[in-house]
Formats: C-alpha cells, sequence, structure tokens
C-alpha cells in the first residue's frame, strides 16, 4: 500500500491509524509526501528542510512503516504544480516501489487544504494510468459538523451512505507518530479533538477500483441522457425528470430554455442553496427566504466561465459564529467540490 500525500504529518495525523493497520494486517506501506512541509511553523526554527525530514523518518518508524519519501514541491504551492507532473512522481515511486493499491486524502482535502487536494488529484490521475485501487480517507459528517462548529474550521465529511468502509483502529502508534512532528506543536486542541470523536473507528471510500477483478468497476455512475429535439433545443432525462436547454434567439436559439452554461452555473448556486438549507435546518435556524445570489463571466481562448459569484441572502441576521460556520459548509458542496477538484472527463464516439 502506498499512501500519497502533501505534507510530513499527514501520514501520522490523518492516515496513522490506518497505515498502521494495513502494516498489523500484514501489508508493506510506505508513503510518498510530495512537499518537505517547509513553510514555517510554530515552535520550529532553523534548518527546516532537515527537521521536518527527521520527524517524518520518526513517525514513520513509529507507524511500522517500511519506507517514507519526500520531494520538494513547494510547501503551500502544490495547486500551481503541473498535476501531470505531480501524477509522474507517484508513478516513478510506484515504478520504484510496486504497491497493490493507494491510499489518500479524500478528495475534499478533508480539512479543505489546497495542498491535500492537489495531492489526492495527482494520485488518482496515476492510479488511472496505472489501474490501480485508491481508498480515501474521510470523517463522518457529524464529526466534521463538530470540529468546525468547536475550531471554527472547515473540515468535511460524509454520510454513512456515502462510507464504503469503517475500520476498527488502535491509536496508539499514531498518537506516538504524532507527537514526534514537535515542529507542529502537537498535541493540538484539533488533531486530538478529532482522535476523541473518531475514537477506535476510521473511515474510507472507494475513489476507484481495480478493473478487471471482483470488484471491477468504479462505484455505479450516475446516468443521464440528453436527446437532440430541435435546433439548438435538447432534453435531459434524469431518472424520471426531464429538463431543457436551448439558446437565445440572437444565438440562433428558440430561448425556450437557458444554456447549458447558465444550467452549469445553476446547479452551483442550487448546491450552495441546499447545503446551507440543510446546515440551519441541522440547527434549528429560520429558512425563511434563503436565496442565492449568482453571476457569472465568460472568457474566450477556450470558451470557459471564468468567474462566478454567489450571495446567500437570508431573511434575518445569523450570529457571527453561524455565518462563518454556514459560509465554510456552503463552499464545501459537492459541485463546488467537483470544479475545484476537477473530475476525469472523457468524450468519446458511439455511431448507431
Amino acid at each position: 500500500m502506498l499512501a500519497v500525500v502533501a505534507h510530513p504529518d499527514d501520514e501520522a495525523f490523518g492516515l496513522g491509524a490506518i497505515l498502521d493497520g494495513f502494516g498489523r494486517a500484514g501489508a508493506r506501506v510506505s508513503v510518498l509526501c510530495l512537499t518537505h512541509g517547509t513553510a514555517p511553523k510554530l515552535g520550529a526554527s532553523g534548518d527546516l528542510r532537515a527537521l521536518r525530514t527527521a520527524e517524518l523518518q520518526l513517525a514513520a518508524k513509529a507507524l511500522g512503516v517500511d519506507s517514507a519519501v519526500l520531494l520538494d514541491h513547494p510547501d503551500g504551492g502544490l495547486g500551481g504544480v503541473e498535476m501531470m507532473t505531480l501524477a509522474g512522481d507517484v508513478l516513478a515511486r510506484l515504478e520504484a516501489s510496486p504497491a497493490d493499491g493507494l491510499v489518500v486524502f479524500d478528495p475534499s482535502g478533508v480539512s479543505g487544504h489546497p495542498d491535500h487536494v492537489a495531492a489526492t488529484a495527482a494520485a488518482l490521475a496515476a492510479a488511472r494510468r496505472a489501474d490501480l485501487p485508491v481508498l480515501g480517507w474521510t470523517v463522518p459528517g457529524t464529526v466534521a459538523q463538530h470540529l468546525n462548529e468547536e475550531f471554527g474550521i472547515g473540515f468535511t465529511g460524509h454520510e454513512p451512505a456515502e462510507i464504503d468502509l469503517v475500520l476498527r483502529v488502535d491509536r496508539h502508534r499514531q498518537r506516538m507518530a504524532s507527537l514526534a512532528y514537535a515542529s507542529q506543536a502537537v498535541p493540538t486542541g484539533i488533531l486530538w479533538r478529532r482522535l476523541d470523536l473518531l475514537g477506535d473507528h476510521e473511515h474510507l471510500r472507494w475513489l476507484r477500483r481495480r478493473h478487471g477483478t471482483a470488484v471491477a468497476t468504479d462505484d455505479a455512475p450516475s446516468v443521464l441522457k440528453v436527446h437532440h429535439r430541435t435546433g439548438d433545443r435538447f432534453e435531459i432525462h434524469v431518472r424520471d425528470h426531464v429538463l431543457s436547454v436551448d439558446q437565445p434567439v440572437g444565438a440562433g436559439g428558440e430561448d425556450t430554455a437557458p444554456t447549458p452554461t447558465e444550467l452549469f452555473v445553476a446547479s452551483l448556486a442550487t448546491c450552495v442553496a441546499f447545503y446551507a438549507r440543510r446546515y440551519l435546518h441541522r440547527h434549528q435556524l429560520d429558512t425563511t427566504g434563503l436565496a442565492v445570489d449568482a453571476s457569472f463571466r465568460l472568457a474566450t481562448k477556450p470558451a470557459r466561465v471564468d468567474r462566478i459569484s454567489l450571495t446567500i441572502r437570508l431573511a434575518t441576521d445569523l450570529p457571527p459564529a453561524r455565518r462563518d460556520a454556514l459560509l465554510a459548509v456552503a463552499r464545501k458542496c459537492t459541485v463546488h467540490n467537483s470544479i475545484v477538484t476537477p473530475p476525469d472527463i472523457s468524450v468519446d464516439l458511439s455511431d448507431g
């Protein structure tokens, strides 16, 4: 099993109990860390590169990890590195130390850190090339909610129906590995609180399954169909529902429905509204007048939407802490996550 992470400490703070569990079950576990984690840290001084390398080696020893390799991509800047470069690094590590599968942070990054998101995207891109399964570490939605409310952060969790594996774990080695990171000023309130909330269980989702085995396909995708009707008008069939798209008269259409681009922006605005409404309802807050205003700007070369502005509107004021938490939840809606972490898109042609 190869764990692909962004920073030294991710393998301990996040994946520690899971990696320990794999090792106890007889797997050979290795870690690929894409940065040296040299952004300034609390309580750290001197040669951070050497310090963080030493800390990772101590943590890996505590976890029983077979090997741990650090690369020199920028801490805090993984999102600015070409994705194929990062994926190539993962593939190179797989060639040097073959693995039967990868374990990563959930595509949301779990804590929302952009480096976590980029590391997982790179691992998934490499897994598609190598045809390897990928497990993503996540936390239950209730745990994310508790952490967000207590610490004002932006954890993203999943509901039980979205979680594929619940593992019973032993936290001892994870706690020892976490304490190896003196430059991170641990134990920290957030880390220790999360472990308390999770107890002796960790949660994983299948992000990719290997083809041609008993688990032959990725999780069954949602399917919709688009049918041409007349001119620039198309009908979209989603389960038992039918939507339409068209083009304005000035663009050659009949203006009988929104354009595909407008539906794209509308899907984001609606998803934000859905997450906001769920948050308000969960905390018994007034949903009266809930609305989301959306505007967008188009660009060319390539043709795309290059700016979207959303405003959540409520009829009543929220306390400051609730406002921040609501925005943190809304900014992690599924459609927004799918834009920030682009899906793998294929376009093929089928004749007849």
